[in-house]
């Protein structure tokens, strides 16, 4: 499996179209929800977007416009800008804990004729919109969730991101590395037998690594491990039996870890949640 591939499969993505039409006015996304980010897809006419209150952003030609994260924006267009979008949500499995969220930038704006890639299920999603076939809506989210994935994977590629775990995933040596750490959350490799697989001298991977992905080797691995907790102690997995999933032979050592990298006790951070989803 690839390390896009590996990290989607264990934090899913979904999304939910909630408009589609021609945009006259103002759509204001203000209060923006914990853990849910917003899609946009300009298929003809202009838009302008205003995200933080004030930076603004023109839309002359058909685009995709992405906040991974829940961002302030709005959206203007007048009636003679004729513009025709899609809007969706966007949410996570692991909800503000993802670390494909994390890894994004604050906002993606990619011209769809700089992303021949995405051709296809673009126009697949746009046939949907209008269409009143059975399972329309049900059709239009996957294809979006589909949208996404194929955007990450143009960011991988083209090399689009400049630091952090994408950047990571197109880098040739890096990436190898990376599906290791990703596949295996409970393995305790250490940093010079993932330099040997990176083909480099220790010194050099730990350079590399800290200049690509913008953390040591040691704190990215961590990062992973506690996201993997997580995301189990969200299902209801013991304490126990998730401190074994990532790696650590005993609860108390994996709650040093985790108090580490959370501030809080994984039983402090499952009551916390368990609040906030009430």
């Amino acid at each position: 499996m690839d390390p896009l591939s590996e990290v989607l499969n264990r934090f899913s993505v979904s999304a939910g179209v909630f408009y589609s039409g021609q945009l006259c006015g103002v759509s204001p996304f203000e209060q923006a929800q914990d853990a849910v980010g917003h899609l946009h897809l300009l298929k003809a006419g202009k838009l302008t977007v205003v995200k933080n209150g004030s930076e603004k952003i023109q839309l002359t030609e058909p685009s995709l416009l992405l906040f991974p994260q829940p961002i302030p924006h709005r959206l203007f267009a007048d009636q003679d800008d004729r513009a025709e979008v899609v809007c969706a949500e966007i949410s996570y499995g692991a909800g503000k804990y993802n670390p494909i969220a994390n890894a994004l930038p604050e906002m993606v704006l990619m011209p769809l004729a700089r992303c021949p890639g995405l051709t296809g299920v673009v126009s697949s999603l746009f046939e949907e919109v209008n269409s009143c076939k059975n399972g329309r809506t049900l059709v239009m989210d996957r294809l979006t969730e589909v949208l996404v994935v194929m955007l990450m994977r143009e960011l991988v590629s083209q090399g689009v991101v400049k630091q952090g775990m994408l950047a990571g995933m197109s880098h040739p040596k890096l990436a190898p590395v990376l599906l290791a750490i990703h596949q295996n959350p409970g393995s305790s490799e250490s940093i010079s037998e993932l330099a040997h697989l990176a083909a480099m001298s220790r010194t050099t991977f730990i350079d590399t690594f800290r200049k690509v992905l913008g953390v040591p080797p040691g704190d990215y691995i961590l990062g992973w491990k506690i996201s993997i907790a997580q995301s189990l102690l969200k299902r209801g997995m013991a304490i126990s039996r998730v401190a074994e999933e990532v790696g650590y032979s005993n609860t108390s050592g994996f709650a040093r870890a985790f108090r580490k990298k959370t501030g809080q006790s994984p039983k402090a951070w499952v009551e916390s949640f368990s609040e906030e989803a009430m």
